[in-house]
């Protein structure tokens, strides 16, 4: 398993706050030898996004172009300006380059079949790729444009150090689904599965009276349907990212990313449907536990793990067993 995910690329998000059409308005990528990814679209009025790094010595300059697909003649080009660099007299007029410095082209190359991407999941046209070690410290820039005056969407993926903070962690089931609506699936579309399971599972679950009516029956049970309902949308996500482009071993990854919500969210349902009354130490234990395997894990999309977690701290006077025991306890001192 440890070969697989060292091939395999894992980025953090990152959305620049303005426009970044102009050197003025580059956007400056914080820490840049940290694995990033920007999800992006050009227009057809000949515009270009600018990128600011500061690298020093010895770090590397990695940087990839892709896209969802290849749509007529969309392939943009990347540039990277530097001082010391010889400037290709083939760029546009429009591109701006730094005084003192020279920008290098590198030109997209369509490849015949899209990679896959285990995390999302995602199957991508890896246009251009850049991957050299600095000798020269200071400010580079990357530009993005397309040659053709061509409009749509790409990515940039840039630096090659995994590394998460501990809200980037927790956010990615969030940023997963903003990536798929840049993909341009709908929401709806993208939470299918997760509502079918929920709208179902409670239907299934109380025509059969398997769940009592019970405020911890009920939380508990929907916590452990968003888990199986997040597993099925990685299914359905995998489907759809297969379709095209090759299978291979890396897709081990992505079965993985599914078996731990479907096999937590079966043993959550379980677990809940067997609560009789008050709940134990232990049982709150093991929703505590659920929930916070649950959120490292990427599972019930944040809303499942949190539920659990609530569960293990709500008082017991929410059941309606432990509240009619009291009421007797109540009648009984007052007789």
């Amino acid at each position: 398993m440890s070969c697989l995910v060292s091939s395999a690329a894992a980025h953090t998000p990152l959305t620049p706050a303005e426009e970044i059409h102009s050197l003025d308005t580059a956007f400056e990528v914080p820490n840049p030898t940290k694995s990033w990814t920007l999800y992006r679209e050009l227009h057809n009025e000949g515009e270009a996004e600018y990128y600011k790094l500061q690298l020093d010595v010895g770090e590397r300059l990695r940087v990839s172009i892709y896209t969802k697909e290849i749509d007529g003649n969309f392939a943009p080009n990347l540039i990277i300006m530097a001082e010391n660099l010889p400037t290709d007299n083939s760029l546009p007029d429009y591109i701006e380059i730094p005084e003192g410095f020279g920008a290098k082209l590198v030109k997209s190359s369509i490849p015949d079949q899209p990679e896959y991407e285990p995390f999302t999941p995602a199957s991508y046209y890896y246009l251009a790729d850049v991957d050299e070690t600095i000798s020269n410290e200071g400010d580079y820039y990357l530009v993005v444009y397309e040659p053709n005056l061509e409009e749509g969407k790409y990515g940039i993926a840039i630096g090659y150090k995994e590394e998460f903070t501990l809200s980037e962690w927790l956010l990615i089931p969030i940023d997963v689904i903003n990536i798929h609506q840049w993909e341009g699936q709908s929401l709806i579309l993208i939470l299918m599965p997760l509502m079918l399971s929920v709208i179902l599972g409670l239907g299934l679950l109380f025509w059969k009276s398997l769940v009592k009516l019970d405020l911890f029956n009920i939380v508990g049970v929907f916590s452990g349907l968003l888990y199986v309902g997040s597993g099925l949308m990685t299914f359905m996500q995998m489907l759809l990212a297969l379709y095209g482009s090759f299978f291979n071993s890396i897709v081990i990854l992505t079965l993985v990313f599914i078996a731990f919500p479907l096999v937590l969210g079966c043993f959550l349902l379980k677990k809940t449907i067997s609560l009789k009354g008050n709940l134990t130490i232990r049982d709150r234990v093991v929703f505590v536990v659920f929930g916070l395997v649950g959120l490292f894990t990427w599972s019930g999309l944040l809303l499942g793990p949190c539920l659990a977690i609530l569960i293990g701290f709500f008082p017991n006077r929410f059941s309606k067993k432990a509240k009619l025991n009291a009421d007797i306890l109540y009648n009984q001192k007052n007789i």
